[in-house]
């Protein structure tokens, strides 16, 4: 890395300013390092403020341990120990004890090793950024894969902790499961449009903090951990943790080794975990009635609403002092530079707001979380900013896909819907919900260039036509349908009233855990292996099925080879499959366990898919959750795996009743419907408005001769059948128009 630096900054006689970058890259890597000298950083520790002791957090269990080691990734560089996350995994797989015996016992003592505390800061320079100034670099903190895993499990702890006792507001939407980029932007457009529809003016205060996660206090996360009466064994794991931290980077004169008194880098396991449990602090304050706050990460927004000019300035000024009060308390630097306000308001006075004697910059537009949000809610400030970048993309593809050589027109298509569109879809749930006719031709513009660098066609071919060709629909309707599907999917907005649904209740992920992370299924309660046929006295089959008559469930239940039970239920047409393969596993499971005798009992089930969900204690599929919540409690309950279709009695049978229950079973109730079956919907929907558009379109009248309907697949063309019969090519009468 250093020599990566060296060929970057060249050599100190090219450079007066080299050993000048050098001191600062070595004392300013984003985060204090203490050095030897008198006249170093030292952070004044406070101690903690002593809060009374909770009870220890039960030991980690080996299904934990092998959990978080299966998830680690392939490829990622080690630390400064050089141990791969291969060689821990394979470590683990051979000896299992091995780790958690460590783990436990570093639980037990509160220790964390020190040689774990140790990370190895490489640089990279940011995009656009000037390469002699330190702020340029961005550290990454590699660190050893043993002691990833370990934190790891306690970040697990600690956030199971946190979320399950509803410790954390509901305004952090940043590095929590059930959030996102879109539920942050849905909840701060709603909170902006009942502001707007309550008081005359509406005030956005966008706020920046220095190097947050690099600046945040040791004994501020310790004494937070107190406060909110984490278990004793994991708090005083952390406190350990958070002591005698050291920092190595390679330089021109070797291995330089730091303490680190502050700050969590890029690349810590608790990181954003422990700046959540900072930034809780001044989400949770008694803020007044017209002030609503929010955070993405250490990405805060104050939006405040008022009556007058005057009520809104004082009651802005009052918010900063609230929040500066709470950013001193934590050694935090707002950055006034870069922190700016935008005004919802028909005032023409302008407005002043200070963040203590420093004047805010007042702003048509702020961006928040890669979105440009302007004072009319028009989008057309991010449009603009999205054509730019999709310039810079259109430009790269030309590059690789010339009109007779390069990628093929497929591979062109996929670099397409796979880059371009996810690109330009960042936020649509919000910004393109209902789009206008202006919102449409400019994505359609934006479209235009990709869809001629794709199919090589003339610059004067019609975008419909072209995107009838190429299967890829025109992108106010992409984005349109995306908008409404993540809206009822993530954001619990209602449907649409066009879309008919039976049952409008979505089947909604499941976000968490389902019980604490030491809670797991036996070790032989699960198993993947094919189970074969009937070998234990009592054995239960399962089976789901979908034709075109129905979905039905079904399980039988067989002693010694006897059929002794069964029971079968038809499900509604729109529920999926794998929902009816987890009902059959879910009413098996009920069957078993309400035996008065806690006889062995294996479960065969044909899908796989369920079984990874079943043992899945963070599964997102409530049904799973369900069956999970009853095998925790009934170890003599076994389920197995068994090869479908390929002659076991039992599994035929289940298949048979399956089958005859999507035509005459019973009705099954109360089964969501399943995003899958409402995305068809959509599909439906969108395609409709494409194929009534090209219908009544002016353009491109000789392809829709070819094709009147639109449709999602690609036709495979070469570029001369594009020219020919788009009618735009090296034609007399196309050049002469």
């Amino acid at each position: 890395m250093a020599n990566n630096i060296k060929q970057r900054l060249g050599s100190p006689s090219h450079h007066p300013s080299w050993w000048h970058l050098k001191m600062k890259i070595r004392g300013e890597a984003n985060w204090r390092l203490q050095t030897t000298s008198s006249d170093s950083y030292i952070p004044i520790h406070r101690p903690p403020t002593p809060q009374p002791a909770t009870n220890d957090d039960p030991p980690f269990t080996e299904s934990e341990v092998s959990d978080v080691i299966r998830q680690l990734p392939k490829g990622k560089a080690p630390g400064y120990d050089g141990i791969d996350n291969i060689v821990v995994q394979q470590i683990n797989k051979k000896f299992p004890s091995l780790l958690l015996s460590l783990f436990n016992k570093c639980l037990t003592l509160g220790l964390y090793p020190d040689p774990f505390k140790i990370g190895n800061i490489v640089l990279f320079l940011k995009p656009g950024k000037i390469y002699n100034e330190a702020s340029s670099y961005r550290p990454i903190a590699l660190l050893p894969s043993i002691a990833k895993v370990l934190e790891k499990l306690m970040t697990r702890r600690l956030v199971y902790h946190l979320e399950s006792n509803n410790l954390l507001s509901d305004r952090q939407f940043g590095f929590r499961e059930g959030k996102s980029v879109d539920t942050a932007l849905d909840s701060l457009i709603s909170t902006i449009n009942n502001n707007r529809s309550k008081s005359k003016h509406t005030l956005v205060l966008s706020i920046d903090i220095k190097g947050a996660f690099d600046n945040i206090q040791y004994h501020n996360i310790i004494s937070l951990l107190h406060k909110n009466n984490c278990p004793a064994n994991i708090t005083k794991i952390f406190t350990n943790l958070l002591s005698n931290r050291q920092v190595l980077m390679q330089t021109l004169e070797g291995t330089a080794l730091r303490k680190q008194n502050q700050g969590c880098p890029q690349g810590s396991c608790s990181g954003p975990a422990l700046w959540n449990l900072v930034a809780n602090e001044v989400l949770t304050q008694q803020w007044p009635n017209n002030v609503a706050i929010q955070a993405f990460a250490d990405d805060f927004v104050l939006v405040v609403h008022a009556p007058t000019k005057r009520k809104m300035e004082e009651d802005t000024e009052a918010a900063i002092k609230i929040f500066d009060n709470w950013a001193r308390t934590h050694s935090l630097q707002v950055s006034v530079d870069k922190t700016t306000y935008m005004l919802f308001s028909p005032l023409v006075a302008s407005t002043r707001i200070r963040w203590n004697a420093n004047r805010v910059k007042k702003s048509h537009t702020i961006k928040y979380l890669g979105v440009h949000i302007d004072n009319k809610l028009n989008w057309n400030t991010h449009l603009y900013h999205q054509s730019k970048k999709a310039a810079a993309y259109l430009q790269n593809l030309q590059k690789i896909a010339g009109n007779t050589w390069g990628l093929s027109l497929t591979l062109r298509r996929i670099l397409y819907k796979t880059v371009v569109e996810r690109m330009l879809s960042h936020g649509a749930a919000i910004w393109c919900k209902n789009p206008t006719t202006r919102l449409a031709r400019k994505l359609s513009t934006i479209q235009r260039g990709f869809l001629l660098a794709i199919s090589g066609a003339y610059r004067t071919c019609p975008t419909a036509a072209l995107q009838v060709l190429l299967g890829i629909a025109p992108l106010h309707l992409q984005f349109e349908m995306e908008s409404h599907y993540i809206g009822v999917t993530r954001l619990n907005k209602t449907p649409p009233q066009e879309i008919s649904l039976s049952n409008p209740s979505i089947e909604q992920k499941m976000a968490g855990w389902s019980h604490h992370p030491a809670v797991s299924l036996q070790p032989h309660q699960i198993s993947l292996s094919d189970g074969g046929p009937i070998h234990k006295p009592l054995s239960i089959f399962t089976d789901g099925s979908k034709t075109d008559k129905g979905v039905g469930a079904a399980f039988c239940v067989f002693n010694n080879n006897s059929l002794i039970h069964q029971w079968s239920a038809k499900l509604a047409d729109y529920n999926s499959v794998y929902q009816a393969e987890l009902i059959a596993a879910k009413e098996a499971v009920t069957y078993a366990a309400s035996s008065a005798e806690p006889t062995e009992t294996v479960i065969h089930i044909d899908n796989q898919a369920s079984l990874h969900a079943i043992s899945n204690p963070k599964s997102t599929s409530p049904i799973a959750r369900q069956i999970f919540t009853i095998l925790k409690d009934r170890p003599n309950i076994k389920l197995t795996w068994i090869k479908a279709h390929v002659g076991y009695p039992g599994n035929e049978t289940a298949d048979a009743l399956a089958k005859g229950a999507t035509e005459h079973g019973l009705p099954y109730p109360n089964v969501d419907t399943p995003k899958s079956h409402y995305k068809s919907l959509l599909r439906k929907q969108m395609l409709a408005k494409w194929q009534s558009e090209w219908t009544r379109g002016k353009t491109g009248r000789p392809i829709h001769n070819i094709h009147p309907k639109v449709k999602l697949r690609l036709t495979e063309w070469r570029r001369e059948d594009f020219l020919f019969f788009t009618g735009h090519g090296p034609f007399a009468h196309s050049l002469h128009r």
